[in-house]
């Protein structure tokens, strides 16, 4: 994302206007909805890049709200026509940052992806309950913990995740999040508090309010009101990761719909009534709405088949598949060990045996396929509703032949979708529709 843009696509035919905000890892993207669900417009801007060791990744605070200062600068005037009803904000997920009690940031944002907090998270791993998301070095938790040992962090400071930092921008009040986001700094969903374990690694005081997906938390500031010509003062809804926003824009919201990332990885969710945790095999739940989506993510996926061949290659190659022969059997994988379905840190690749491209590719993706089927079962043996129906996002969702060996495995309805982004995920969440 290089530049602020707008895209005009929807006829007006009627007044409100709900606005999502997208924080990646790259870039900031919102998308404007009308009530009809029908995108509006939309603008975009990359932060600023900044070298860092490869085991840092940070952004500045200040450099992040000011990047999505320009993109709703560049989108509001588009709305002009309607009443902006809504805005609400989702962000990755484990990212966190602290600031002072009247919200001057004192740390970085160490974003999901910094690996420094290696100590931290072994100390939580023996600690913290098996069922937490607080475990691992991506977790919010770690995060915190690393900067309150290398950072001076008073005690009337507050931790705020990446998508509470915007908020609080925008007008919310400090320190407030949803029950998403906090889910990898410890946060108890099924209890629905900050547990008792958490203080033997940080003051509870520090700690956000939490909030389910979708409360009214604040309005936009007065300034800002201001500064983008509104006579009147927007709500501010509380939003959730950029993961949960991407499946609630597929318009996925029954018991048994699924989503199937294909992207780097294999990683299939699914709505259910109530929360599963299997810890060993990294299956866990997020809420959503009065239901549970619960979900896991394997070793296998599009990284297997980016390593064998280019994307033009796969795509002459998988014309030529005959659905009706038989691949060979495979279990995909780019180097030992697996997570998910099965837990076996041994477990080796299975790419042979090999003859020629197109026959290779179709056992690729035939094993890739047995995984998929192999990993809603593991989530329905588990105690998750019955599978309904699945919607397919990532790289490998708009190849045919692949969605046809997937659809004569799995034996429920493919459901086509019209929107994947997360940002339009969050215009959903703002409009209050989730399930």
């Amino acid at each position: 994302m290089d530049s602020c843009n707008t895209c005009t696509i929807a006829v007006i035919t009627n007044v409100n206007a709900y606005i999502g905000i997208d924080l990646g890892t790259s870039g900031c993207r919102a998308i404007a909805i009308d009530d009809d669900k029908r995108i509006i417009a939309s603008s975009q801007k990359s932060f600023k890049q900044v070298q860092l060791p490869s085991s840092q990744s940070e952004q500045d605070p200040e450099e992040q709200w000011h990047t999505v200062l320009d993109v709703l600068s560049d989108l509001i005037p588009k709305c002009q026509q309607f009443i902006i009803t809504a805005i609400a904000v989702d962000a990755t997920s484990g990212s966190i940052l602290f600031t002072d009690k009247n919200g001057k940031n004192l740390t970085p944002i160490i974003m999901y992806n910094d690996a420094r907090a290696t100590a931290q998270s072994n100390i939580i791993l023996h600690e913290a309950p098996k069922e937490s998301g607080a475990h691992g070095v991506s977790g919010g938790l770690s995060k915190a913990l690393y900067q309150i040992e290398n950072t001076d962090i008073p005690a009337t400071s507050k931790l705020l995740h990446q998508v509470d930092w915007i908020n609080f921008k925008l007008g919310a009040p400090l320190a407030i999040t949803d029950e998403n986001s906090a889910l990898k700094t410890g946060y108890d969903p099924v209890n629905r508090c900050w547990p008792d374990w958490i203080d033997t690694f940080i003051e509870s005081s520090l700690l956000p309010d939490v909030v389910p997906v979708a409360t009214t938390i604040g309005q936009l500031s007065t300034s800002l009101c201001k500064q983008f010509n509104l006579n009147y003062r927007p709500e501010l809804v509380a939003g959730t990761t950029d993961s949960i926003a991407a499946f609630i824009a597929t318009g996925a919201n029954q018991l048994g719909d699924a989503v199937t990332s294909l992207g780097s990885s294999l990683v299939v969710k699914l709505i259910t009534k109530a929360p599963i945790f299997v810890p060993k095999l990294g299956i866990y739940s997020h809420r959503l709405g009065d239901y549970w989506l619960v979900g896991g993510a394997s070793n296998t996926g599009g990284a297997v088949l980016k390593y064998y061949f280019e994307p033009q290659q796969l795509q002459i190659l998988s014309e030529k598949i005959d659905l009706e022969s038989s691949p060979p059997d495979y279990y995909p994988l780019l180097s030992k060990g697996e997570r998910f379905p099965v837990n076996n840190p041994q477990l080796m690749p299975k790419l042979t045996p090999r003859t020629d491209d197109v026959t290779f590719l179709h056992g690729i993706l035939n094993g890739i396929a047995n995984i998929e089927k192999q990993a809603y079962e593991c989530l329905q043996q588990a105690g998750s509703d019955s599978l309904v129906s699945i919607r397919s996002v990532g790289g490998g969702a708009i190849n045919p032949v692949w969605q046809q060996i997937r659809q004569d495995k799995l034996a429920v309805p493919f459901i086509t979708l019209e929107q994947t982004e997360s940002a339009y995920g969050s215009a959903l969440v703002a409009m209050k529709t989730i399930v």
